[in-house]
C-alpha cells in the first residue's frame, strides 16, 4: 500500500494537498531470515531490527523540519524525481546530509513516469537514470570540493604559524552514490515496486546459476550478458556494442514488458508466461480483471516490493546507533559551546551510546498533540450495559441543556420588550451536571467577559533522541536551554520531572516505561520547561548543548493577527505562545506598535500556521494583516547624482557642530563583497563583539528575523580579520576609507545595526575612538558611545523608509574642539545621539539612495506547450529569467527566475492557474537585490521631459515601494493628492 495510504501524512491538510507539513515518525519492528547462499540445509537465522523513522516534509517552506529531523537520525533516505530531476530542495537536504554526517540512500522515484509519460525505451530509461545519478554525486562532489579548500587555508594558517603539520589528504571514493555499492534504489511507490542492485542479484543470480556477489558487480555499468556463451563481457568490439547492459536486459526490459502488456495489449497469454518467470503468485481471475493497475501493482510488488527494498538496504547501510554516535558525536560534541568542560564520564557515554550510563536526550522540537490521541487517553471498548447506562445520562444531558436554551430565549425576548412584566430576577436556571448557572445582566448590556472558547485540550510533548542513558518515567532530570554553557554551568538550565514517555506511531503514540539510549521517543513534562528545543541530561552534572545551532530556514514573511472580538485577546495570546513552541520555523513577537506579529517561512507555511491558529491553538476568528516585508536600504555610486551639497568637503561629507566641539563625518557606499562578507559572517561578528561562541538570543532573532543568515562556521578573530584585510586590499583601500592607510581592520571602530550588520563604523583621526581590533592605552572622546549609538540608530532605520541599512561605511574624519563656554550645555549625549544619526542620514543621501527588494530564487519546470505562459507569469511579477536549460532526454525544460517577495503572493497557485497544473515553482529566499532606480528621479532634460512629460507617464518602481512602506509605518508621503486640478469635474468617477 506504500504510496496510497499516506500513513504519517496524519493531518486534514496534508491529505488533502498530497504533501507532507511536518515531520512524523513511526517505529517498525522488522525481520529478516538469512540461510547460507546454496546450502538449502542450513539452518535459517533471524535478525530482527527495530527501525526509527521520521518522515520529513520536501516542500521548500518547510525545510526546517528537515533540520530539526536530521540531528536525530543516524541516515537518511533521499528521494529524488526521475523526471525532474535535482532540484534546489533536493540540494538543500544533501547539504543537510552532509553537514550532520548522515549515510544516504538515494531513491529514485516516480520511474513508472519515463514508460507512461516521457515513453522512453528501456535503453534510452538507463541512460536517463544514469545522468540523475551523476547529478546527485556532482552535488556531493562539490560539497566535498568546499570542506577541502576549508581545510586547506585552515592548514596554510598553521603553517604560518610554523606548525610542522602534515596535510591529510580525505578519500571521497565512499561519499557518492553507486548503484552496484547498494546505496541506490529504483523505485515507483505509487505502484509498488522497487529494488537495489542487491536484490535483482540474488534473484538472477539463482536462475543464472552465479553467485550473488559477482553478479552485483556487474549489473550496472557497461556489462553485457552474451545470449550465446552466457559470459559477461564489457562493450569493446562491435559485436558487443551492439548487445544491451545487463541492467536494461535483465531488469529493464521485464519491467517495460509488465507495463506494456497490464495497461495497453493486456494479452493473457503472455501475462501467464511474466507471473510464472517472474515466481509471483497471481490467479487468473486477477489476470482477467478490467483494472489494469491493479494487476500491475499486484505483480511487480510481488516481485519486487519497495518496503523490503527499501528496509533491507536501510538495514545494510544505515550503521546501528552504536556504530554511528561512535563515528559522529566526537566531531559534534567538539562543535558545542566550550566542549572541554563537558563531563567526561557524560562524553565517553554518549559517544559508545551506553544505555546503562549518564542519561543525555536532545529534543530537537515540541509536538502539540490532542490529550484525547495519547496512548494513556485511548478510549476503551465499553460493554453493552455501559453503553445503555451513558446513552441514558446523555439523554437526561440533552433535556436540562434544552431546558437551560428555553430560559435564555425568555430572557432575551423579555430584554427586548420593554413593557415586558418579565424581569431578569424572575429568570432562573436549572442545576445542570452538578454545577449551579446563573444569568447575568448588568444594567440592561450584555456581558462579553464570559465567552467561552471550548478547544481541544493539547499537550506539548518533546521529539527526542535518547543518545546515552536510559529515560524512565517518574524520574527527575535537568534541561539545558538552547543558550546554555558549561562554562556557566548554573544559568538556563531548570529542574524537569519526565510525567509521560510514548513510542510515537505516526498519528498514534503508544505509552512506554522506560527508552533506552538510540530510541527515538516523545517525552511528557516539558511544557513550559522548553521553547523549541533543548537537551536533557543527568543533574548535577556539567552537560552538553546539543540544542545550540539554528535551523537554516528563516521567518521572512510577517503578518499582525488580532482577534475579531477584542474580548478575546487573551485567546489569541494563548494560542501564538503554542503556535510557537510547536512549529521550529515560526517566530511569534510583540511589536512596540502593540500588534501580535506572527513570522513564517513562506506563502503555505503562513496558511498552515494561521488554520492552527484558528482552529486548535486560539480557536477564535482572527484578523491578518497584509504581509509585511523586508526591505534594505543603500547607496549607489552613479555618473547621473546630483552635485554635492558640500562642495568643499566633498559627497557624503557633513560638519555637526555641537557645544564646543565640530565633527566631520563622511558616508561611502561600501563594496559590495566587503558587505556580502559580513553577512555571511554574522555569527562571527557577534561572537568577536560579545566574546560568546553561542548565537543569537531570543531577542536578537527577532530583530534578525528578516536578514539572510548563511549559516558558516564562526570564525576566529584573527581568522575574521584576515579574511577582511585581504578582501580590502584586493579592492583597494580608497573605495573603502578616506586615506591610503593599509591598517583598514584595525581602524573599524563597529559593524551596524545591532553591532553586527553590513554596515562599518571607522576612525580616520589617530585613535580618537576605541577599535575594535585594536587594543590601545590613550585619551578616547569623551562622548564616543553616543557616536557609536547614533550610527546604530541610523544604520537600523534609513532615511528612505525607516528600513535596515545596507552597504555603507562612516568615516570619522576629524574633531576639532573650539573655544567656546558652553561646556556645561545640558543633554549633550542625546543631542549628540540624534545628531548624528540625521548627519549618517544627510550624507546618506547625498549619493544616488536606492530600495532593496527580498528575492525568492525560483525553479520551475515545465513543457515546451506551457513555456510562454509561464514566461508571462514571471514578467507580470516584475521577475526576471536568469536561465532555460532543456532537461536532456526529456521535452522539459527547467527555469530559473528572480521573483521579488512582495510580489511572489499567489505566484505558486497563478503559475498552476495558467498552466493547468502542468507547472509547479519552488520558492527560496535567495537575499536582497537592488532596484536600480533612484526614488527621487524626476525627468529633468528636454529629451526626459519630451518622452515622459512634467509628472513622468512611466512609474517609478522605486517610489512605488517606498510611499507604500512608509504609508504602512504612519510616516509621511510626499505625494500630490490631487493631479490636474484644472480639469473639469463632474459626476463620473474619471
Amino acid at each position: 500500500m506504500a504510496g496510497k495510504i499516506r500513513y504519517l501524512d496524519s493531518r486534514e491538510d496534508e491529505q488533502l494537498r498530497g504533501i507532507t507539513m511536518e515531520s512524523s515518525a513511526v517505529s517498525l519492528y522488522f525481520r529478516v531470515k538469512h540461510r547460507n547462499e546454496g546450502d538449502s540445509d542450513s539452518d535459517i537465522t533471524v535478525n530482527e531490527h527495530l527501525i526509527n523513522l521520521i518522515d520529513s516534509p520536501g516542500h521548500v517552506d518547510f525545510s526546517s523540519e528537515v533540520s530539526t529531523a536530521s540531528r536525530l537520525c543516524d541516515g537518511a533516505v533521499v528521494l529524488v524525481d526521475v523526471v525532474e530531476g535535482v532540484c534546489s530542495q533536493t540540494t538543500s537536504v544533501l547539504r543537510q546530509v552532509w553537514s550532520d554526517k548522515l549515510k544516504a540512500i538515494l531513491v529514485l522515484n516516480k520511474v513508472d513516469r519515463l514508460i507512461t509519460e516521457l515513453k522512453l525505451s528501456p535503453q534510452e530509461a538507463y541512460t536517463h537514470l544514469s545522468k540523475v545519478i551523476e547529478q546527485v554525486n556532482s552535488v556531493i562532489g562539490s560539497f566535498f570540493a568546499g570542506e577541502r579548500m576549508q581545510q586547506d587555508f585552515l592548514w596554510r594558517e598553521k603553517i604560518a604559524n610554523s606548525s610542522g603539520e602534515l596535510f591529510t589528504e580525505k578519500d571521497d571514493k565512499d561519499i557518492y552514490f553507486a548503484p552496484e555499492t547498494n546505496n541506490v534504489i529504483f523505485a515507483s511507490a505509487m505502484d509498488g515496486w522497487g529494488f537495489s542492485i542487491s536484490q535483482i542479484a540474488g534473484f538472477f543470480g539463482r536462475k543464472l546459476g552465479m553467485k550473488r556477489e559477482k553478479l552485483q558487480k556487474v549489473i550496472w555499468g557497461d556489462f553485457c550478458l552474451d545470449p550465446k556463451t552466457k559470459k559477461i563481457t564489457t562493450q569493446k568490439n562491435k559485436y558487443e556494442k551492439r548487445l544491451k547492459p545487463i541492467f536494461v536486459s535483465l531488469v529493464l526490459d521485464n519491467i517495460w514488458s509488465v507495463y506494456e502488456h497490464c495497461l495497453e495489449t493486456r494479452d493473457q497469454a503472455k501475462l501467464e508466461k511474466i507471473v510464472k518467470a517472474l515466481e509471483v503468485k497471481v490467479g487468473p481471475r486477477e489476470i482477467k480483471a478490467k483494472d489494469s493497475r491493479a494487476l500491475l501493482r499486484t505483480i511487480l510488488s510481488q516481485w519486487l516490493p519497495v518496503s523490503s527494498a527499501v528496509l533491507l538496504t536501510v538495514i545494510q547501510k544505515v550503521p546501528s546507533p552504536v556504530e554511528a554516535q561512535n563515528k559522529r558525536m566526537p566531531s559534534l560534541l567538539s562543535t558545542t559551546p566550550h566542549s572541554e568542560l563537558i563531563d567526561v564520564a557524560l562524553s565517553n557515554d554518549i559517544i559508545s551510546c551506553n544505555r546503562e550510563g549518564l542519561v543525555c536526550a536532545y529534543v530537537s522540537k515540541m509536538l502539540s498533540i490532542p490529550i484525547a490521541e495519547l496512548g494513556r487517553n485511548q478510549v476503551v471498548q465499553l460493554s453493552e450495559e455501559e453503553q445503555q447506562i451513558r446513552g441514558r445520562q446523555a439523554r437526561e444531558k440533552a433535556l436540562k441543556m434544552a431546558e437551560r436554551a428555553r430560559l435564555l430565549e425568555i430572557a432575551a425576548n423579555g430584554r427586548e420588550m420593554s413593557n415586558s412584566p418579565l424581569s431578569m430576577s424572575d429568570v432562573e436556571l436549572t442545576e445542570i451536571d452538578g454545577d449551579d448557572v446563573s444569568l447575568q445582566w448588568g444594567n440592561g448590556e450584555e456581558s462579553t467577559e464570559d465567552i467561552i472558547v471550548d478547544l481541544p485540550k493539547e499537550e506539548l510533548l518533546g521529539f527526542a533522541r535518547v543518545y546515552s542513558g536510559t529515560l524512565k518515567v517518574g524520574e527527575t532530570l535537568s534541561v539545558l536551554g538552547p543558550k546554555f554553557s558549561p562554562k556557566y554551568p548554573s544559568l538556563h538550565v531548570s529542574e524537569v520531572h519526565i510525567s509521560d514517555l510514548y513510542l510515537i506511531m505516526g498519528r498514534d503514540f503508544v505509552a512506554i516505561d522506560e527508552a533506552p539510549a538510540g530510541n527515538i521517543v516523545a517525552i511528557g513534562g516539558l511544557m513550559g520547561k522548553v521553547l523549541k528545543s533543548g537537551t536533557v541530561v543527568t543533574p548535577d552534572i556539567t552537560g552538553a548543548n546539543l540544542a545550540g545551532f539554528r535551523s537554516s530556514a528563516l521567518p521572512i514573511v510577517r503578518v499582525a493577527v488580532e482577534p475579531v472580538n477584542p474580548v478575546q485577546m487573551h485567546y489569541l495570546e494563548k494560542g501564538l505562545e503554542m503556535l510557537n513552541q510547536a512549529d521550529p520555523c515560526v517566530r511569534t513577537y510583540l511589536q512596540d506598535t502593540g500588534e501580535h506579529i506572527l513570522a513564517t517561512a513562506g506563502e503555505l507555511h503562513l496558511e498552515r500556521c494561521l488554520k492552527d491558529l484558528k482552529e486548535r491553538f486560539a480557536g477564535i476568528e482572527i484578523q491578518v494583516s497584509e504581509p509585511s516585508i523586508p526591505y534594505r536600504e543603500t547607496i549607489k555610486n552613479t555618473n547621473h547624482m546630483n552635485p554635492p551639497k558640500n562642495g568643499t568637503l566633498g559627497r557624503g561629507s557633513r560638519v555637526l557642530r555641537l557645544s564646543h566641539f565640530e565633527i566631520t563625518l563622511t558616508v561611502k557606499p561600501l563594496p559590495l563583497q566587503v558587505a556580502q562578507f559580513l553577512i555571511s559572517n554574522i555569527n562571527s561578528i557577534s561572537k568577536i563583539k560579545n566574546q560568546r561562541t553561542d548565537f543569537f538570543t531570543d531577542e536578537e532573532a527577532n530583530d534578525m528575523i528578516d536578514v539572510q543568515i548563511n549559516q558558516s562556521t564562526v570564525l576566529s578573530t584573527e581568522s575574521f580579520k584576515s579574511h577582511l584585510a585581504n578582501l580590502s586590499q584586493k579592492l583597494g583601500n580608497k573605495s573603502i576609507q578616506s586615506n591610503a592607510s593599509s591598517d583598514f581592520v584595525d581602524r573599524i571602530v563597529c559593524f551596524g545595526p545591532k553591532g553586527r550588520g553590513p554596515n562599518i563604523f571607522m576612525d580616520n583621526t589617530n585613535g580618537s575612538l576605541k577599535s575594535m581590533f585594536k587594543t590601545s592605552q590613550g585619551s578616547y572622546f569623551e562622548f564616543q558611545e553616543s557616536l557609536f549609538n547614533g550610527f546604530q540608530l541610523a544604520t537600523s532605520e534609513g532615511p528612505l523608509a525607516a528600513e535596515p541599512v545596507q552597504g555603507i561605511v562612516v568615516s570619522f574624519d576629524e574633531i576639532r574642539y573650539l573655544d567656546t563656554t558652553s561646556k556645561g550645555e545640558l543633554n549633550l549625549t542625546g543631542r549628540l545621539l540624534t545628531s548624528t544619526r540625521d548627519c549618517i542620514h544627510e550624507g546618506f543621501l547625498d549619493w544616488s539612495p536606492r530600495i532593496m527588494l527580498a528575492m525568492y530564487s525560483c525553479e520551475i519546470q515545465a513543457s515546451v506547450e506551457v513555456l510562454g505562459k509561464v514566461y508571462a507569469v514571471v514578467q507580470q511579477r516584475r521577475g526576471r529569467i536568469v536561465s532555460e536549460e532543456m532537461k536532456e532526454g526529456t521535452s522539459f525544460f527547467t527555469i530559473k527566475a528572480q521573483v521579488p517577495l512582495v510580489e511572489a503572493f499567489g505566484f505558486s497557485e497563478d503559475i498552476r492557474k495558467k498552466t493547468s497544473g502542468a507547472a509547479s515553482p519552488q520558492l527560496v529566499f535567495s537575499g536582497f537585490e537592488i532596484v536600480d532606480i533612484d526614488p527621487f528621479w524626476v525627468p529633468t532634460t528636454e529629451d526626459e521631459l519630451e518622452e515622459l512629460g512634467e509628472f513622468s507617464s512611466r512609474e517609478n518602481i522605486a517610489r512605488k515601494y517606498m510611499n507604500d512602506i512608509r504609508r504602512k509605518k504612519g510616516l509621511f508621503v510626499d505625494e500630490k493628492v490631487v493631479q490636474k486640478a484644472e480639469k473639469q469635474r463632474n459626476m463620473k468617477k474619471d
